[in-house]
This record gives C-alpha cells, sequence and structure tokens, in this order.
C-alpha cells in the first residue's frame, strides 16, 4: 500500500541552498489555492493534493513537494513514490520557509 511507503526527506533551509544554486528547481505546492494565495514561494505552481490524489499529476523529473506544515506534502510523496517517482518531502512546510514568498 502507498502509505507504507518511505519517502525522501529535506529542510526548508536545505530546499533553499538547493534553490539558490539551481533556480529551476522543480518544486510544487500541494496546499489548496486557497493557502497558495495567500503565500508561496516565487515561480512554485499549486498543484493541490486532491488533484494529485486523483492521479492529475505526474512528475516528469525529480519533484521537491511543499504544504503547509509537512503532513500533505509527505502523503503526496508518498502516493507518487509508490508510483515509482522521484520525489522529495520538505519538512515543516511553507511554517518553517524563511525565504521569499509572493502573494
Amino acid at each position: 500500500m502507498w502509505y507504507f511507503q518511505k519517502v525522501s526527506n529535506i529542510t526548508t533551509d536545505e530546499l533553499q541552498v538547493k534553490r539558490d544554486d539551481n533556480p529551476e528547481l522543480n518544486i510544487i505546492d500541494v496546499r489548496v489555492p486557497e493557502r497558495y494565495k495567500k503565500g508561496h514561494i516565487p515561480n512554485v505552481p499549486n498543484i493541490p493534493y486532491k488533484l494529485i490524489k486523483k492521479g492529475g499529476y505526474r512528475p516528469s523529473e525529480k519533484t521537491y513537494v511543499i504544504c503547509h506544515s509537512g503532513v500533505d506534502s509527505k502523503k503526496t510523496c508518498k502516493r507518487l513514490s509508490a508510483q515509482g517517482y522521484d520525489v522529495v518531502n520538505v519538512l515543516g512546510g511553507m511554517l518553517d520557509w524563511h525565504g521569499e514568498t509572493i502573494k
């Protein structure tokens, strides 16, 4: 079952360093649109967990997944990882993000 899938994790600080080194890093934000609009990382698309749950997203490369606190991103990573995709959960989510955000 997908919920037993182990996932890779990264801290928000580690993600910031990776993003500074590679601005084209593939990151998705899986929060609901209302929360996303209140503040998100620049150039990071909103792909809600509900859409991913229905099979509406298939990453084409290694993808870093962020949400509000790290819960939905972990569920997303478990689901996608079980399907064979290379995904990394961002621990702490936007609550721990100290980098630039836009509204």
